[in-house]
């Protein structure tokens, strides 16, 4: 027999087309968070944005899903590197009890269930980090994601079960986009001064700690050693393929890879240089040929020259 449930809805400015927050009496200390695009820097004054959580960048049909224990920084990174979602959704808790596991377990299992029906943003190829789950916490995990699934379809949203649909990744992909036509601007901006340059003319943000490379003129692939001091920080990284002239920039919060130990996974550090991490990105799928580990998922930015 099905059990009754109660459900708080806020809405923020008395309508559905604001800010709204969502808790149910069956969801364990669980919260949703709305809002539109337009209405998103309402969001980051809630509390939402100051916990561990996972979040949803969404448009009718199609959802990219990512995690962050600093929301507001990686969903502004988003505001500026893709321009097709029109709403965004935050599920974490009131009492910002979600950890990293939580999160690698929420994010993959999402990813799979939006990729399941067609509807999972080609941005988003990343099937998520290794869960480190125990069986215990993986089953209060699960009655999690039940209930934050039931608040999605509560409030229109459906990409997690509506039928697959069939899309070009191309197409989907409504990058920044600027032209140089000058053949000796292009030469130029082959070196990291002008390509960051180019980047501040076009309103595309970076930090300080920013990390670039060129591709490889004999290998499609990027090698940047950066130190390894930068994992414990939020850092940037832009890659000029010369070739296609494209900037791809990339924001990668604090740590988000760890550095390899025996029988461990993350960035490795050389041999002959113990302060520096030795990266081989491919240029075709963003994976570290020396690591396994997949950049594309910090992919904010695209932008031709």
């Amino acid at each position: 027999m099905a059990k009754a449930k109660t459900i708080n809805l806020l809405l923020n400015d008395g309508s559905l087309k604001g800010v709204i927050s969502m808790e149910d009496s069956s969801w364990n200390k669980g919260e949703l968070y709305s809002a539109p695009r337009e209405s998103v820097n309402d969001l980051f004054s809630t509390d939402a944005c100051s916990r561990y959580g996972v979040y949803l960048l969404l448009s009718e049909d199609m959802v990219y899903v990512g995690q962050s224990s600093d929301l507001s920084k990686r969903i502004k990174q988003h505001i500026i590197g893709k321009s097709w979602w029109e709403r965004v959704v935050i599920l974490t808790t009131s009492d910002d009890s979600l950890n990293r596991a939580d999160l690698d377990y929420l994010e993959s299992y999402l990813i799979a269930k939006a990729s399941s029906v067609g509807r999972l943003d080609c941005d988003n190829r990343n099937v998520g980090n290794k869960q480190k789950l125990s069986r215990f916490r993986e089953v209060e995990m699960e009655q999690y994601v039940e209930e934050a699934l039931f608040l999605l379809e509560l409030i229109g949203i459906s990409v997690f079960t509506e039928e697959p649909v069939k899309r070009n990744c191309k197409s989907n992909r409504k990058l920044i986009s600027s032209t140089v036509n000058s053949t000796e601007s292009q030469r130029a901006i082959r070196e990291k001064k002008e390509a960051l340059r180019f980047l501040e003319e076009n309103h595309i943000t970076i930090g300080k700690q920013t990390n670039y490379a060129k591709r490889e003129d004999a290998r499609p692939e990027y090698w940047i050693n950066p130190q390894r001091s930068v994992v414990s920080k939020d850092w940037y990284l832009v890659l000029n393929n010369q070739y296609t002239c494209e900037l791809t920039v990339m924001f990668i919060p604090a740590n988000s890879f760890a550095i390899r130990t025996d029988n461990t996974d993350g960035l490795v550090v050389r041999n002959d240089r113990p302060d520096r991490i030795e990266i081989n990105i491919s240029s075709e799928t963003l994976i570290d040929r020396t690591s396994k580990q997949s950049f594309e998922k910090f992919v904010t930015a695209r932008i031709h020259y």
